[in-house]
């Protein structure tokens, strides 16, 4: 009878202690980009060499995966031509037996320097497709995560100040987060949650590394591409023409 009473009194103890030491909520995040809705387009810090540009000029312009392969080791950084920076599909599961609210999310940790101007790579725009669910401004403000409206504007408001979202243990919840930028910032993404009495941050990034997230150059008008030192421009029948010096429409 005794073993049996302290197994009773043990038992709770130790899965209370697993509960309290283990995580508020379990995330996965992964870079998102879709041709139709974001083209394909990369810049570079550096003017491309010859050799490099002869390899993307005969690339197939349709094989997405094997130019994004190319041009990032070149150093290239992908952009997107629908007003955004960076798509991130986020994931957030319940790790706990009481329910797990998300009280915020917000971009921190920025590390940020002008958009770069070496070399450009650029694809067509095929077509349109939902606005994101969220967005953080890299730019301006406290970098919460805040509704895109349809007319491309933010919401005043952080997203979690009025929208509030609790996961059981094993649900899951899923986010589309676009950044904002008119340059080219590293960046963590973090996510306030509560489970009971126990309140903690989530930091969420690229596995391990920061978010990069980066803008096409624009002149001052805000309205042409900046004069970018190599510049590669496909027209989607031809495949990618050089435009030399600049990419001023």
């Amino acid at each position: 009878m005794a073993v049996g009473l302290v197994f009773l009194l043990v038992s709770p103890l130790q899965s209370y202690v697993q509960e309290a030491g283990s995580p508020l909520v379990h995330t996965s995040a992964q870079v998102s980009w879709d041709p139709d809705m974001d083209g394909a387009t990369w810049v570079f810090n550096r003017k491309l060499k010859p050799d490099q540009v002869r390899k993307i000029e005969s690339l197939d312009f349709l094989d997405v995966d094997r130019a994004d392969h190319m041009a990032r080791s070149y150093g290239g950084v992908r952009v997107s031509e629908s007003g955004f920076s960076l798509r991130i599909r986020l994931v957030l599961r319940g790790a706990r037996g009481e329910p797990t609210l998300i009280e915020g999310m917000k971009a921190e940790n920025l590390e940020c320097v002008p958009a770069p101007t070496g070399g450009i790579v650029k694809h067509g725009l095929e077509g349109g497709g939902e606005i994101p669910s969220l967005a953080v401004d890299l730019d301006h403000g406290n970098h919460d995560a805040k509704a895109l409206l349809k007319d491309g504007s933010l919401d005043d408001r952080p997203y979690f100040s009025q929208n509030f979202y609790e996961l059981g243990k094993g649900e899951s919840v899923v986010y589309e987060v676009r950044a904002l930028t008119r340059r080219q910032c590293r960046w963590r993404l973090a996510v306030q949650v509560r489970s009971g009495d126990a309140t903690g941050t989530v930091r969420v990034d690229d596995a391990g590394a920061p978010f990069l997230a980066s803008s096409i150059a624009s002149d001052r008008s805000g309205q042409n591409l900046g004069p970018y030192r190599t510049c590669l421009m496909s027209d989607n029948d031809t495949g990618y023409i050089s435009e030399g010096i600049g990419c001023r429409r």
